[in-house]
Order: structure tokens, then C-alpha cells, then sequence
């Protein structure tokens, strides 16, 4: 019987636990950015907070996942996970305490660390817990649970903060890491670490070299493009990159194996994946946006990025079936091509409250999205012997959420100078309201108490024009971005068409 525990069906116990960590970190993914809104209204956080809550996570993700997996196989499977899943528990709680920026922004600090640490740990597990015939099955279920969390984010998160609490979005992490963690130590067998050797230089160097580009690109507004801290901070990280890859080519077991981008398939793939990734970071504006300029509440809003992730369900499976038969590029080319067409479709009824146009552009987005990770994984891994696919499989996911961090920086930072400035010129168009600071009304479409007092000490006609032009800038700034959303899918397509071959050979392992 299932519900007894055997050694027949441990593997299948552990699969569960295994895909409680899953799932909280793919929630954790998408149920913020619907209840963003919501919690800039409670805490009076900054347009640039907001971003750096979500993206602190997205850095330190990427910096932590590939030591992450190191860390697992050095001290041992089972303890990293439990560990992991203590933190991100831990963190979440501190998440939905919150009372202040950077109270919020150093606990998802410590929420990307124990993403990190749990990722490869509880995909080895998994891996590790099924005999060869059955390791397609369990690794296709243990994404596809995290896939439905996901999915099902955005929708959980606005039910939370409508009916609710928004610090609900966090504390609902609390029991599924605690029946992870009961599960995890009863059913999942002590495993030992094995010494293997650390690139603590090539580790430290991609962790100041990507952090200083994201901070440079982060507080370019707050500092100036031309200041020295903007640009010192983004030279620095971009010496340090290429140091890395200069040197990391040396060492005999390097933090980030640069030969692996050799073959022009995988670099093709990955180039996808990066792309990809910095696309789906301008959804997150979208959750915000649905609530702020087209009066949307929070549990419509999620229900609409519900809808957009639904798709996967369909077009991950069919994805994978495409390039089997066709190979990578086809179906990687149709899935930028579905992309393109819906941030167009997007951007030409972008003030249109009118649910059908939306998921007009929303449902083909969310065909697009997998069309393309789904073949470039597996085509990575097709093209690498199968004892690197474990290096080669966290070297992915370092590229995935690189691709995010720097997405979100970019995104945030080119809203917030458009937004503004457009604000800042047509302030100085009226004689009344010439004297302002553009500064005193952030966070007045999402109602924050200090935007609000600001306003209402101005005459009525004054807070009419002040209300329509922030409204016009906050348009403006959010065209921006999704037209940059289509630059980078052109690229990403481009890049598909140069170096991906038209078909490629699956590997025959002995």
C-alpha cells in the first residue's frame, strides 16, 4: 500500500518531499509581483525598492545556485536539503514580518540563498532516488508539480492580498517546507559528501563582477548614467566577467566551464534560455500594471497571469515532442515568433481595458515561453556526455536566472527614467505645478499615504493634472519596456537562426 512506507515505494516519498521545495520556490516566483502593489500601499516603498525586492532574490540566486550544488555534493545530499529548506522557511517568515525596505530586501537576500541550496539538492535526491528506467518519469513529474505551483502563483497571490493579507504570499511557505522536512528525514537516506575541489577564486570573481552590474544598472537612475559610481561599479563588473573568462579557461576544474559554450548548438540553445528569461522579467510589470492603470484587482490581475501560465501544460510536452522529430530550431523559432507577435499585439491595445484583447496577447505569450525552454534544455543535454549533464545542468540554470536578474535591472531601471522624466517635463508644462518634484507622488498609482498627502495639498484642478500626467508617464514608461521585450526576442531569434543546426543528432550513450 502507498501510504506505508516500503523500500518498494520510499522512491515515490521522497519524490513528494522532494517536490515541496519545488513548489515553494515556484511559487515563491510568481505570487509577488500580483500583491507588489498592495504592499507598496502598506510599507510607502520606493518604485526602485519594489524592484530591488524581487530582483535581490534573482542576484542572489544566481550567484548561490552552481556553490549550491558543490555544496550538496561536498557535505551530502540530504543535509544541504533539510538546511536549504530550513532558510528559505525562515527567510519567508522574516518576508511577511516585514515592516520596512530593507527589512524586506535582505530577507529575500536569504530566501535566493536557500533557493540556491535547494534546487540541485532535491533534483539530485530525486534523480539519485529512481533506477534509469524510471528517471525521465520522476524528473518529468517533479517539474511538472512545480509547474502547476507555478502557475498557480499569481492567482494564490491575489487571492491573498484581496481577501486577506499580502504577508500571506510568504507565510504560506511555513507548512510545506515543514511537511518537506518531516517527510525529507523520514524517508530520505543519509547520504555522504565526497571532497571535490571548489573554484572559491572563479566563485568570488562572478559574484562582485555580476553584483556590480546589477547594482550599477539598479541605481542608475538614483545615481546618474554619467556618475562615477554608475560607471565604475559597471566597469569593475565587466572586468571581472572577462577575467573570469580568461582565467577560469586555465583551471582544471573551473566555477564556470566556458568550453561548453564552444559548440554553436549549445550556445545557440543557451542564448535562448538567457533571452527567454529576460523577456519573462517584464511580466512582472504586467501584474502591476493589470492593477494600476487598468483598475484591475489583485485576484483578477492573478487570474490573468494564471491564464498566461496555463499554456505550459500543453506547449512544454508538445515542445519536447517538435524536436524530437523536427530538431531544436524549429520549434525554438516559433516559439520567438509567438512572443513577437504577442508583445506587438500587446503594445497596440496597451490602455484598452478589455479582457479579451489582453488574453488575446497573453495566451500565445504563454505558448511562446516553453516552445523555447523546453527544446534549448534538451538539446543542451542532448549535446553533452552524460557525466557532465550534472555540471552542464546547474551551468543551464546559472545562464536562466543571469538572464532574469540582468532582465529586471534593465527593465526597472529604463521604467523608472522614462516614467520620470516624461513625468519631471510635463510637471514643467503647467505653471501651477512647474515647481514640483516628481519625487513627492511615487507610488501614486498604487495609492502610497505619502503620494496621496502630496496631492491633496495641491488645488483640485492641479491634482487632476497631476493625477492624468503621472498616469500618461507611468503608459509611457511601460511601453517602453515591452518594446525592449521585443527587441530581445528579435535577438534571441536572430541568434537562434545563426548558430542553432537545422538538425541535430541525439547522442548514443553505451
Amino acid at each position: 500500500m502507498f501510504l506505508k512506507l516500503t523500500e518498494k515505494n520510499r522512491k515515490w516519498w521522497i519524490l513528494l518531499a522532494m517536490t515541496s521545495a519545488i513548489s515553494m520556490i515556484f511559487i515563491d516566483i510568481t505570487v509577488l509581483p500580483v500583491a507588489l502593489p498592495t504592499i507598496q500601499r502598506s510599507l510607502g516603498l520606493s518604485g526602485l525598492g519594489m524592484q530591488w525586492i524581487i530582483n535581490s532574490y534573482i542576484l542572489v540566486l544566481t550567484i548561490f545556485l552552481l556553490a549550491g550544488g558543490r555544496l550538496a555534493d561536498r557535505v551530502g545530499h540530504r543535509k544541504t536539503f533539510c538546511w536549504g529548506l530550513i532558510l528559505f522557511a525562515f527567510s519567508s517568515a522574516l518576508c511577511g514580518l516585514s515592516y520596512h525596505e530593507w527589512w524586506f530586501i535582505a530577507s529575500r537576500s536569504l530566501q535566493g540563498i536557500g533557493g540556491a541550496i535547494l534546487i540541485p539538492s532535491s533534483s539530485a535526491i530525486t534523480f539519485n532516488s529512481f533506477p534509469p528506467h524510471q528517471r525521465g518519469k520522476a524528473m518529468g513529474l517533479y517539474v511538472s508539480i512545480g509547474s502547476i505551483f507555478l502557475a498557480l502563483g499569481p492567482f494564490l497571490g491575489g487571492l491573498f492580498t484581496q481577501y486577506f493579507t499580502w504577508r500571506l504570499v510568504f507565510w504560506i511557505n511555513l507548512p510545506i517546507a515543514l511537511g518537506g522536512l518531516i517527510l525529507a528525514l523520514l524517508v530520505v537516506p543519509k547520504s555522504k559528501g565526497k571532497h571535490a575541489h571548489f573554484d572559491w577564486i572563479g566563485f568570488v570573481t562572478f559574484s562582485l563582477g555580476i553584483s556590480a552590474i546589477v547594482v550599477s544598472l539598479m541605481q542608475a537612475k538614483n545615481w546618474g548614467w554619467t556618475s562615477y559610481w554608475t560607471l565604475g561599479m559597471l566597469l569593475f563588473g565587466i572586468f571581472l566577467l572577462f577575467l573570469l573568462w580568461k582565467v577560469d579557461r586555465e583551471v582544471k576544474e573551473p566555477y564556470i566551464d566556458f568550453s561548453f559554450f564552444r559548440n554553436s548548438t549549445i550556445a545557440g540553445a543557451s542564448a535562448g534560455i538567457f533571452c527567454t528569461q529576460f523577456i519573462l522579467m517584464v511580466t512582472i510589470f504586467w501584474a502591476i500594471y493589470f492593477q494600476n492603470v487598468l483598475g484591475f484587482t489583485p485576484t483578477q490581475a492573478g487570474t490573468l497571469s494564471l491564464i498566461s501560465n496555463l499554456p505550459i501544460i500543453i506547449a512544454a510536452p508538445l515542445g519536447g515532442h517538435l524536436v524530437d522529430k523536427k530538431g531544436p530550431r524549429i520549434p525554438i523559432v516559433i516559439g520567438f515568433s509567438l512572443v513577437v507577435m504577442a508583445l506587438i499585439l500587446f503594445l497596440q491595445n496597451i490602455d484598452m481595458k478589455n479582457v479579451w484583447l489582453i488574453l488575446a496577447a497573453i495566451i500565445p505569450f504563454g505558448f511562446g515561453i516553453p516552445f523555447i525552454f523546453t527544446p534549448s534544455f534538451t538539446t543542451i543535454m542532448g549535446e553533452i556526455p552524460p557525466e557532465r549533464r550534472g555540471l552542464t545542468s546547474g551551468t543551464v540554470s546559472t545562464i536562466r536566472q543571469l538572464g532574469g536578474t540582468l532582465g529586471l535591472a534593465i527593465f526597472g531601471t529604463l521604467f523608472l527614467n522614462v516614467q520620470e522624466g516624461e513625468f519631471a517635463k510635463d510637471l514643467k508644462r503647467n505653471i501651477d505645478t512647474e515647481a514640483l518634484s516628481p519625487m513627492e507622488f511615487q507610488g501614486l498609482l498604487s495609492k502610497t499615504p505619502e503620494a496621496i498627502t502630496a496631492l491633496k495639498k495641491l488645488p483640485e484642478q492641479s491634482q487632476t493634472f497631476v493625477e492624468q500626467t503621472y498616469l500618461h508617464s507611468y503608459i509611457k514608461g511601460f511601453w517602453s519596456i515591452n518594446f525592449l521585450a521585443i527587441i530581445m526576442a528579435l535577438v534571441g531569434l536572430i541568434l537562434t537562426l545563426l548558430l542553432i543546426r537545422q538538425k541535430t543528432r541525439p547522442k548514443i550513450e553505451m
